[in-house]
């Protein structure tokens, strides 16, 4: 009875969830594009910089005059500000690997961020991975191998930074595991406050200030991110990652389309084939997943 009830609560909240995480992804790629479009005329630290500047001094404003600065405290300053600093670093790694590939190869690489995550949380949360997650882990990598195929003629050095970038996404991933206590815009704010800070100490050699008809461009990147962030979060509070997590995909969509209009430069085939390699690899992982947590409820059910 109490599982069906579950269910049926579940299936309420999976529209929500679904509007929220779609709503997310198309943002993060408008976010992207943007950046990728600024970056033809700005150092991408420069971009990374207004970008979180125009997010972190209307989310500070918005805590002060709702009377809630408490939100700011956090019990695990430490991890908290690690976090912090590998985020805008993760920030600008993206930015540069975007503004070297095109948006869609840019996209479909950072996917490996979902493949990584199990491998981190076995190092360092010394969390079980089985032989099914790691053999999925390698078959995702292999999607990597096809999309740098070189007849695909991508830059060498766009495709070392999307990776790192990936990984850098997947660490941050994992420290979020170790910030579970923490509300969700505490981690933000300081993740945007150092996203401005980090790269904001380079501006005297990388800032060559902007001019008022691009204002509204670096406006962009700064609010399609910061709603992007906030929509993200609502969604996972409607549903779990197993449900939110193929949304995703959706922004292969978006970044396509974008390619197309904006640069006139659609993927090739060897994009669609690496990204079905490395998306049915995460999808097999969500399933592993799924399964593992089955038998862990089952057991339990079966103690007296």
């Amino acid at each position: 009875m109490t599982t069906l009830v579950q269910k049926e609560a579940l299936n309420d909240r999976i529209l929500p969830a679904a509007f929220y995480a779609l709503s997310a992804h198309f943002l993060f790629v408008v976010m992207g594009a943007t950046a990728k479009y600024l970056s033809e005329t700005h150092h991408v630290i420069e971009v990374a910089f207004f970008r979180n500047l125009f997010v972190v001094i209307p989310f500070f404003i918005i805590l002060a005059f709702s009377g809630r600065l408490d939100l700011l405290k956090t019990k695990r300053p430490k991890t908290v500000a690690v976090r912090a600093i590998v985020g805008s670093l993760s920030l600008i790694v993206t930015f540069g690997a975007q503004s070297l590939l095109p948006l869609s190869n840019a996209t479909v690489l950072l996917y490996m961020s979902t493949l990584l995550t199990p491998a981190f949380a076995y190092f360092f949360l010394r969390e079980r991975v089985g032989a099914h997650r790691w053999a999925a882990i390698i078959i995702g990598m292999s999607g990597v191998l096809v999309i740098a195929a070189p007849s695909s003629k991508i830059s060498a050095i766009g495709l070392v930074l999307a990776l790192f970038a990936a990984f850098l996404h997947a660490s941050m991933y994992t420290m979020l595991r170790h910030l579970k206590t923490e509300p969700a815009v505490t981690v933000t704010f300081y993740f945007v406050l150092a996203g401005m800070i980090v790269p904001g100490l380079l501006m005297p050699w990388y800032g060559q200030g902007i001019r008022m008809e691009e204002a509204w461009l670096f406006f962009l990147v700064g609010a399609s991110g910061g709603f992007a962030q906030l929509a993200l979060t609502n969604a996972y509070k409607y549903a779990p990652a197993a449900v939110i997590t193929p949304f995703a995909y959706t922004s292969l969509i978006w970044s396509t389309l974008m390619d197309s209009m904006i640069w006139h430069n659609p993927p090739g085939h060897s994009v669609y084939t690496g990204a079905a390699i490395i998306i049915a690899a995460q999808l097999y992982i969500l399933y592993r997943e799924h399964v593992n947590r089955q038998k862990t409820s089952h057991i339990k059910s079966e103690i007296p």
